[in-house]
């Protein structure tokens, strides 16, 4: 009769028996998880997402991380003027290069003249040219390197040589006046670009101005005249230092002061 008269918890630890007490302590625990599960859906969501679905998610994130490293990867291949240089190339190949280079860069320029001069924009004049210079600049020094670093006489002068048509072709795109009028009507609209896009364009405007495009006709042909000098004249002092093979001779004396490692080679 006291069992069912649900007495004092004190003396209801005294008078049930251990089957009931077990029974109830499994009740109370029960009931205590579910307080807890239910304060805390973080829980919840993580019992949720076990197996199979833990897994289909954790395989979504690599898959999501692995799409964007190779997107990141492919942005950088694409950037131009990443080429590595090669100092390797024969003569032929020298020379042949070098009217790669230069046919290359006439179709630009070319392109860039052509544009309506009501339809200028930074993307069809300033970066197609900004885009040949990054993307030539490593092959340009593959003809140029072997002048100074081949050992065969044939790849030095076949170097030189590509060199200085190089050098012309670049000097004759600064003289063209068609390319010139583009540049300088775009510059003149003061389209809002980036800083360095507005620098490279004012680098252009220079480049052309100091080749004498602002100048009269006259002062035009002398300034090319005088540059064309100094340019054929650099060269060939390049060249002479390149294939000087003369020497100085010291006395010990006149050596005082080096490392005696140096003097002893």
């Amino acid at each position: 009769a006291r069992d069912t008269a649900f007495p004092s918890h004190s003396q209801s630890q005294f008078f049930f028996s251990p089957e009931r007490k077990s029974e109830r302590k499994m009740i109370e625990n029960d009931g205590n998880d579910k307080k807890k599960e239910g304060s805390n859906p973080k829980k919840l969501k993580l019992v949720t997402f076990t197996g199979a679905a833990g897994l289909l998610g954790l395989a979504v994130s690599f898959a999501i991380f692995a799409f964007k490293s190779h997107k990141e990867k492919s942005k950088k291949k694409g950037l131009p003027g990443c080429d590595t240089v090669c100092v390797n190339l024969s003569a032929k190949e020298i020379l042949e290069l070098a009217d790669e280079i230069i046919s290359k860069s006439t179709r630009v320029h070319d392109t860039v003249a052509l544009v309506p001069l009501n339809k200028l924009s930074y993307e069809n004049v300033v970066l197609p040219l900004a885009e040949l210079e990054a993307r030539q600049l490593s092959l340009i020094q593959c003809c140029v390197f072997p002048k100074m670093l081949s050992p065969q006489d044939s790849v030095r002068r076949a170097s030189a040589e590509a060199e200085q048509n190089i050098d012309a072709h670049i000097l004759s795109c600064r003289k063209r006046e068609d390319v010139y009028r583009v540049i300088k009507i775009y510059a003149a609209k003061g389209e809002s670009i980036a800083p360095e896009a507005k620098c490279y364009l004012q680098c252009l405007v220079r480049d052309f101005e100091q080749n004498g495009l602002n100048l009269t006709a006259t002062k035009r042909e002398e300034v090319a005249r005088l540059k064309n000098e100094i340019d054929e004249l650099s060269l060939r002092y390049v060249q002479n230092l390149n294939e000087d093979s003369s020497c100085l001779f010291f006395t010990e004396p006149e050596l005082a002061g080096l490392p005696l490692e140096f003097l002893q080679r």
